[in-house]
């Protein structure tokens, strides 16, 4: 009997090795910054230059998460968005833009279904079992989004991998996929630079508010990109709307202006000067009417929404040269305010007291 026991707990304690590397069958990549010490597989939202470490954790039961086996090793990946169809047709002929609905003609915006999107893992340089990120690129003052998975080559011969850009639901990249966000500031221009790429969808959507594709940040339009921003920096209670809808979150500022040829602006009885600091102040709404396309091609009232971000030719004004940040058709970029033909533009902004 007392042999039995004794062979019994020696071969339990003779496989413990094996068993230890027989666990990691789920991995996640996990992180902690200067703010969050402990590990997590939750997003993480960071300023630019904020050290973020990522490592690679087996995910146990109840989610619970523990080290890697001693030896293994992990080559990192980054999950890179495309900004467009590469593999899968686009629900729109002759267009490769992401979109869950029609684009352009009388059925503009009719709702279709949620778009394929796509993405590339590409390796990382930097080895080690530790990786660390102090911002999401060299582009955009190194604000924005990036995703990271890992492959990991375990003592026991093994090869896992964590989830990557294969690992897709039907609206995106899965939260399993461990997102870093980086901004620029604080305030509203800040939380909307971690949107720098990001997927750019039209009539992006979700189930709810905080399962929308912009909450999870695997896609987001003009309107709704504005709105995440808000919700990102914790005013939760604002809902996410259309171009139509913005006026529920945001007083008009102006009324209807033309942005001329030149780059001024023009009203009802002639020129008008808005100067910044005073009239403007950065992170201003601008809805836009894009007046050349006609109103076959783009039949809304207003086809477009974005925010100031600076004086950019310095001359004290607002006109067509300024700074508007806004979601083009390969994601959210810093562009003149005069970046198409003929426009007409309603300044907003944000009501005060939003939560």
């Amino acid at each position: 009997m007392t042999s039995h026991v004794f062979y019994r707990y020696g071969l339990i304690a003779s496989l413990a090795p094996a068993l230890a590397f027989a666990q990691p069958s789920a991995l996640r990549v996990v992180a902690r910054t200067e703010a969050r010490s402990e590990w997590s597989t939750r997003p993480v939202q960071a300023r630019v230059g904020e050290d973020v470490t990522l490592a690679v954790m087996t995910l146990g039961p109840r989610g619970r998460l523990d080290p890697l086996p001693e030896g293994a090793s992990v080559r990192w990946r980054r999950v890179v968005p495309r900004t467009g169809h590469r593999d899968h047709p686009s629900p729109n002929p002759g267009l490769t833009s992401f979109s869950n609905a029609v684009l352009f003609g009388p059925r503009h915006g009719r709702w279709i279904g949620y778009d394929r999107l796509e993405y590339d893992t590409t390796p990382v340089t930097t080895e080690g079992t530790t990786l660390s990120v102090r911002d999401a690129g060299a582009d955009h003052g190194g604000a924005g989004s990036s995703w990271y998975a890992a492959e990991v080559a375990l003592p026991d011969g093994r090869t896992l991998r964590t989830p990557d850009g294969n690992t897709v639901d039907a609206l995106g990249l899965s939260p399993t996929v461990l997102r870093v966000s980086f901004r620029t500031g604080d305030d509203f221009l800040g939380w909307l630079s971690t949107y720098f790429h990001v997927t750019s969808v039209f009539g992006s959507n979700g189930g709810t508010d905080a399962t929308h594709q912009t909450d999870r940040y695997t896609g987001a339009d003009c309107a709704d990109v504005m709105v995440g921003a808000l919700r990102a920096s914790g005013r939760r209670a604002v809902r996410y709307t259309s171009v139509a809808g913005i006026h529920e979150y945001a007083v008009a500022r102006t009324r209807v202006l033309w942005v001329e040829p030149d780059g001024s602006l023009r009203g009802e009885r002639g020129a008008v000067e808005l100067r910044w600091s005073t009239d403007v102040l950065p992170g201003d709404l601008v809805t836009i009417d894009y007046a050349d396309a006609g109103g076959e091609a783009l039949p809304r009232a207003w086809d477009h929404i974005g925010a100031l971000v600076a004086d950019r030719n310095g001359n004290g004004v607002l006109d067509g040269a300024d700074t508007l940040r806004h979601e083009a058709a390969t994601g959210l970029d810093d562009t003149p305010l005069r970046h198409a033909g003929a426009m007409r533009v309603v300044l907003w902004r944000w009501r005060e007291g939003l939560r």
